[in-house]
């Protein structure tokens, strides 16, 4: 018996720090209050819609936010370096996405909206966006899981900085823009966006997975 109680603490410790690391348990008192808002944008300077190399949206995801919340434009192949929490191929768990923005002094908050309705997660990313806080979520995209940025909504959808939207051209650095006259260089109504928001898991890790950044 003796023997056996280490080993049974031991397996406890391990589940508990990946169901910690995970990101397994459910997010309460989100605010998913109801939010009437036809219109909000976060500004991100157009010289930053870059394409990413290869697997690496949550360093330039990570880009988007120092530039919007520090004014510091940081060219994102730098915070490739820099970045911890990766596996093979450069696929990165957003503990390493969160602790590259804590090096460049930006304050996070993490969230899983599993538990909430699609009309609940509309109204908080709603409501994030008019707090000015891009918000980075995880997503499938593809069949990939991917890091986008949240730039803001109208009443239809939402606006995002996405470093896998196609190139402006074969050899550009810079990506297209499906909206001008919006803010971020992509935009997925509603209907579209979610279903990526919630196919964006690992099993039952990363569900609904977000970070607000301040």
């Amino acid at each position: 018996m003796k023997r056996i109680l280490p080993v049974l603490f031991f397996i406890l410790v391990c589940m508990a720090t990946l169901v910690y690391l995970g990101r397994a348990i459910p997010s309460f008192r989100a605010d998913v209050s109801e939010n009437k808002g036809i219109y909000k944008a976060i500004p991100l300077n157009r010289s930053q819609f870059l394409r990413q190399t290869y697997n690496n949206c949550a360093p330039y995801s990570a880009m988007a936010v120092i530039s919007i919340l520090r004014k510091n434009i940081i060219d994102p192949e730098k915070l490739a370096s820099e970045i911890n929490w990766r596996m093979e191929k450069n696929l990165t768990f957003p503990q390493g996405l969160v602790n590259l923005l804590h090096n460049y002094d930006v304050e996070t908050k993490e969230y899983a909206m599993s538990r909430y309705s699609n009309e609940e997660k509309i109204n908080w990313l709603k409501n994030m966006a008019d707090n000015n806080t891009p918000v980075v979520l995880l997503v499938k995209q593809n069949n990939i899981l991917h890091f986008i940025t949240l730039l803001g909504y109208d009443s239809h959808g939402f606006m995002f900085y996405d470093s896998m939207q196609e190139r402006r051209g074969e050899n550009s650095e810079m990506t297209k823009v499906d909206h001008p006259e919006y803010e971020g260089n992509r935009y997925y109504s509603a209907e579209e966006f979610l279903p990526m928001w919630n196919e964006g898991h690992v099993g039952i890790f990363f569900k609904n997975w977000a970070v607000v950044c301040y």
